[in-house]
């Protein structure tokens, strides 16, 4: 019986790390609630026709009350007829007389047609909690605007799961007269990528609200923030390792990774990524795409598939390779992310293979498809779009947690997963002695993030000294929890000092908060913005 009590006793205290210590903690997704929930008075708007709503939203088209009209139109519309982008709606007057519209919602540059989305709400309807809720005063009125992510399209397996949510904003304009009826046209244009649009032949400011949408993709976040620790100790994760991207593809916008670490998941930005979105000219100048991976397996395992999927991605959002976003990348990593990161912009040669087997490459037993993989695994190629990396609190030289008490319990419980151990469990068997004593245990696929974090392991300090295959900027942000002594001996509580000093870094800015804290605290975000801003 004591195995049993003490394989449960340690599944209770993982959890427990995980919301302290050894964790970069996963901010918790944002609530999100409409009037007329739990007791909330609801819009008036909600209960008029389609007619009414139309006739309110022509009226005076640059008040609040026609903005809020309008976008109680369009969704009106799309609960009513979202299966067709164009129709008539008939006034009729109490004295009888009627008044007809064609109603076209346009499908131009820079806009979505209705039917794409599954729903589509007033954005002003909500309220927040636990981020900030920007706007943006223009022209329009601002939506949330929601897809089922069903795989209707090849491109969603890169949208998140949870539901493909944007920003919208909708702007209503008259149209000719035709025959007794009179046209009027309807864009959805999205704020992350028009700034500006033609209104009454002027240009005009678009309204948006960036936060709304966020915050109803993060409320369905909850699998998601679970999930990161029951992956961690389950050799069959409920999730797969993925890069998604967080907004609509933009051929003249640069990628902006962000790579979460240890035991957390992409929600560690919920705040960030709306801080971000909220800058004009960041939001200008980048989109943004997280990457999710299991965090059991060593960082390199999880490099190896996101250097994959971006040589699968970018050809499908840019075939010819000619898109300006196509040339420069920039990542954001926190934690054990960092690591994940050096494993895009290094060139590794025979450095990790010297130490790690003891005959050549080519003298393995392996089939075409594990030689092809191992190949990728130790001479990998690096991404050379990837321009800039900004690290937050990245154990570069390990953690001495990964060698104490906790990593000794986290080691107990990590179950790298399925597809790494069986890998390396038939590299193994076909070659008996291939791996040398300092990677015994990748010889059975057991070498977990844990063990892989620790000081002693070397393959840290073999990427850490590592040069950059090209010209990378590289920028650090730490933790010292604002404690009295040298800067030297400080710590974030789970990585010292030591191990995340850069000497090449073009900038390292200390603050005084601990591991996870480096990724919210205002300063922080302050020191990220100014990086991205730089040319």
């Amino acid at each position: 019986m004591f195995p049993i009590y003490f394989n449960l006793l340690a599944r209770v205290c993982l959890f427990a790390i995980s919301l302290g210590l050894l964790t970069s903690c996963a901010t918790a997704p944002a609530n999100i609630k409409r009037a007329g929930v739990d007791g909330e008075i609801s819009c008036s708007l909600r209960k008029h026709s389609l007619e009414f709503l139309l006739e309110q939203a022509l009226k005076d088209r640059s008040s609040d009350d026609s903005t809020h009209a309008l976008a109680h139109f369009v969704e009106r519309w799309q609960s009513e007829r979202g299966g067709t982008d164009s129709g008539e709606v008939t006034i009729t007057y109490t004295n009888g007389n009627k008044r007809r519209y064609f109603v076209q919602f346009n499908n131009g540059h820079g806009s979505f047609p209705l039917t794409y989305f599954d729903h589509v709400s007033p954005a002003v309807d909500f309220k927040l909690k636990k981020i900030p809720h920007y706007r943006r005063q223009g022209v329009g009125a601002p939506l949330v605007a929601l897809r089922e992510n069903t795989g209707r399209e090849a491109i969603e397996v890169f949208y998140p799961p949870e539901a493909i949510t944007r920003p919208v904003t909708a702007v209503i304009e008259l149209g000719e007269m035709r025959k007794g009826v009179q046209e009027v046209h309807v864009d959805l244009q999205c704020p992350l990528q028009v700034q500006e649009v033609t209104y009454e032949g002027k240009s005009t400011p678009l309204a948006a609200d960036l936060s709304v949408p966020w915050a109803a993709l993060l409320s369905r976040g909850g699998d998601l923030n679970r999930s990161r620790v029951r992956d961690f100790i389950d050799r069959t994760p409920t999730r797969e390792p993925r890069l998604y991207l967080m907004e609509p593809y933009d051929p003249n916008k640069e990628p902006l990774i962000m790579i979460h670490g240890l035991l957390s998941s992409p929600l560690v930005w919920a705040k960030l990524s709306n801080e971000l979105w909220a800058d004009d000219e960041i939001r200008k100048r980048y989109q943004i795409w997280h990457y999710l991976y299991n965090t059991s397996a060593p960082a390199l395992y999880s490099a190896r598939i996101l250097r994959s999927q971006l040589r699968e991605l970018r050809p499908l959002l840019d075939p010819s390779g000619r898109d300006p976003a196509m040339q420069s990348t920039t990542v954001i990593a926190h934690s054990m992310g960092g690591l994940v990161a050096r494993g895009l912009i290094t060139r590794p040669g025979e450095a990790f293979w010297n130490v790690g087997f003891t005959q050549s490459f080519d003298s393995l037993k392996l089939s075409g498809d594990d030689r092809d993989t191992l190949k990728e695994a130790f001479y990998w190629q690096p991404e050379a779009h990837v321009k800039r990396v900004i690290y937050m609190a990245v154990p570069h030289l390990g953690s001495d947690v990964a060698d104490h008490f906790v990593g000794w319990l986290g080691h107990l419980l990590a179950k790298p997963p399925n597809k790494f151990k069986m890998f390396y469990d038939r590299i193994s068997a076909a070659n008996p002695g291939a791996f040398t004593p300092a990677y015994a245990e990748l010889g059975s696929g057991k070498l977990d993030s844990i063990h892989a974090l620790s000081p002693k392991q070397p393959t840290l300090s073999i990427l850490a000294n590592l040069p950059n295959a090209g010209s990378v900027r590289e920028f650090s942000l730490i933790g010292d929890r604002g404690k009295p002594g040298l800067l030297k001996d400080s710590s974030d509580g789970v990585v010292s000092y030591w191990s995340s000093h850069l000497e090449r870094a073009e900038s390292e800015v200390v603050f005084s908060t601990d591991h996870s804290g480096v990724t919210v605290l205002p300063e922080a975000v302050d020191e990220v913005k100014r990086i991205l801003k730089l040319r």
